[in-house]
């Protein structure tokens, strides 16, 4: 699949369409190698910190929220990185889509100082730059269901009102999570079901920002679509006409 190798910094838009409907869990959704932040090589320190980061994050047993940070080093050669689980994940399942992603982006990624994967259960990024508490809305990319509504301007409605109000649940947690999910019937009787979710190192406002970015995106990406999602670095959304997030976690 087609991807921007733009720094997660910069907040202009980078569009990708990806027509999918649901994603297996053991298949990323996308990454990035982000070479613009710089290199390094085997021997370097910036390759032994980024190892050691790596290895805390996808060694740590004792967090069962789903949400991971570390640093190590210093200066130029300091890794900071991030882990992020879906919120109705599994500890079991969580850490084992870190260990793998761990894995895949270096493997993808060999020797770049910045880089990203998402998968359906998490995220993981690191950078040598200093991302803890920034709103990152870029690079994004969307994906939707293949399949239509009949009545399009309708559902789109009742979509973008069951956004909204996960997303005053969501903004409102706390620095382990910020995650909320719901449903909804329409007036032409389907359910919708639907999550939002932001990295719970966000303000609440910062939080808000991002998921409306998100959510702003809804007549683009998933006009009249039975399903659809935004992924960015510091949020996302996903709705589905099916239940496909795990009542008995959340």
């Amino acid at each position: 699949m087609a991807s921007s190798r733009l720094p997660l910094f910069l907040c202009s838009i980078v569009l990708q369409l990806v027509a999918h409907t649901i994603a297996q869990q053991d298949t990323p959704l996308d990454e990035l190698c982000l070479s613009e932040m710089g290199n390094f090589t085997k021997k370097s320190k910036y390759k032994a910190n980024l190892d050691r980061v790596l290895s805390t994050i996808s060694s740590n047993t004792k967090i069962s929220y789903g949400f991971y940070t570390a640093s190590y080093g210093r200066n130029n050669d300091q890794v900071n990185a991030m882990a992020l689980c879906r919120g109705d994940v599994n500890p079991n399942s969580c850490r084992s889509c870190i260990k793998t992603s761990a894995v895949e982006l270096r493997k993808h990624c060999p020797n770049q100082k910045e880089a990203v994967i998402w998968y359906d259960y998490c995220m993981l990024r690191y950078s040598n730059r200093y991302f803890f508490g920034n709103m990152e809305f870029g690079p994004w990319f969307w994906m939707y269901n293949l399949h239509n509504v009949s009545d399009a301007t309708t559902f789109n409605r009742d979509v973008a009102t069951l956004l909204n109000i996960l997303k005053n649940k969501a903004t409102s947690g706390d620095n382990c999570r910020k995650f909320a999910t719901g449903n909804a019937t329409t007036t032409n009787s389907l359910t919708i079901y639907a999550l939002v979710q932001c990295t719970p190192d966000l303000e609440k406002q910062q939080c808000i920002d991002c998921l409306n970015n998100a959510t702003a995106l809804l007549p683009k990406c998933c006009d009249g679509r039975q399903g659809g999602r935004v992924i960015a670095p510091s949020c996302n959304f996903r709705y589905e006409i099916g239940r496909f997030y795990d009542l008995t976690v959340t």
